[in-house]
């Protein structure tokens, strides 16, 4: 240990660093894990390295106080018996602990991290095998055991800001969407493996508003334009509000005022259930007991397949997508019919 042990007990300004590459959904399901952590020791100040497309909202509404890239670091660190440069030194320095999800501990960036750092190094691989018996967000709580936290946090918590509030509530305004009823729909994910059909999102879209009179918010992401481009064709270009590309604090409000969502396996649908909206989440080929969306009112819908949950090569090589197809469209509504 590089450091005594009484620096995580002792020093109230603990500098801690989580690295945790990954897009969105990584991040949230990572959260809980975040929070646990500043449960045990409230006056840490915790910044997390990744993508800062998924990171660089979260201070102000998180337990996260900074972030940084983690282009920063893998260049270096991934090379065998890496002597990382004076900018990466001091870079590291500051931190008493360090909570590396980026490899297994066995990994070359593993080991140069324990090698090169001065505080604490945890290391934690956040690719689990298969057949994990554990939510996700349990998992990634594990190695904080060592220091005495127990991870027993079940969701993230997303707090928005009153700017967050205010742009949702002029969007809101300036789309002409009123005080009614809205729900969400986001027909991609990080796969199009993982994608239920897109006309039967449409389906879902065109019933909500003739049997519901809600109205229709469609997301679309960065990864989206095909599969949305298909919802729109069927829906005949009308009937939905278009939310293209948001910068995700004012998608994260947005979808805050939604009375519901539907969607696949994705990080906007984490994002949904965080913000407290009622989802609806399409699974197939991955196991909801390990990656569902995490809030106070998540409803799964999945199809019976033999072959589901399965591994990724597996899901790569299908063609016949089984596990979604068996999804009917008035399995959604009826979920949402359930929905209070």
């Amino acid at each position: 240990m590089k450091r005594a042990t009484n620096v995580l007990e002792g020093f109230l300004d603990m500098r801690v660093l989580v690295i945790r590459p990954g897009a969105l959904g990584d991040v949230l399901l990572t959260l809980p894990a975040l929070q646990a952590l500043q449960e045990r020791f409230p006056e840490a100040a915790i910044e997390v390295m990744g993508d800062l497309a998924a990171l660089q909202w979260l201070p102000g509404r998180s337990v996260v106080r900074s972030v940084s890239s983690f282009d920063r670091a893998d260049l270096e660190l991934f090379q065998p018996e890496a002597q990382p440069g004076s900018a990466l030194q001091r870079y590291l320095e500051p931190f008493d602990l360090i909570i590396s999800y980026a490899t297994s501990p066995e990994h070359v960036f593993a080991r140069n991290l324990v090698r090169v750092a001065r505080g604490k190094v945890i290391c934690w691989d956040a690719r689990p095998s298969q057949g994990l018996q554990m939510h996700m967000s349990a998992y990634l709580q594990q190695p904080l055991r060592e220091l005495g936290v127990q991870g027993d946090v079940d969701k993230p918590r997303l707090l928005l800001t009153v700017e967050d509030q205010e742009a949702a509530a002029q969007w809101w305004q300036e789309h002409g969407l009123g005080e009614g009823l809205a729900v969400a729909i986001h027909p991609g994910s990080g796969s199009t493996a993982k994608n239920w059909p897109a006309e039967r999102f449409a389906a879902v879209a065109q019933q909500v508003r003739k049997e519901r009179g809600m109205q229709i918010l469609l997301v679309s992401g960065p990864a989206d334009e095909a599969v949305v481009a298909m919802v729109e064709r069927d829906l005949g270009g009308q009937g939905y509000v278009l939310l293209q590309q948001l910068p995700l604090p004012l998608l994260a409000a947005l979808l805050a005022r939604c009375w519901a969502y539907v969607g696949n396996d994705s990080g906007v649908s984490h994002l949904a259930a965080a913000m407290g909206t009622h989802v609806i989440a399409i699974f197939g080929p991955t196991d909801a007991a390990v990656w569902a969306p995490r809030g106070d009112s998540v409803r799964i819908v999945r199809g019976e397949a033999a072959c589901a949950p399965c591994s990724v090569e597996q899901r790569r090589a299908c063609r016949q997508r089984v596990c979604l197809e068996g999804v009917a469209v008035e399995e959604v509504m009826e979920a949402l019919a359930h929905l209070r």
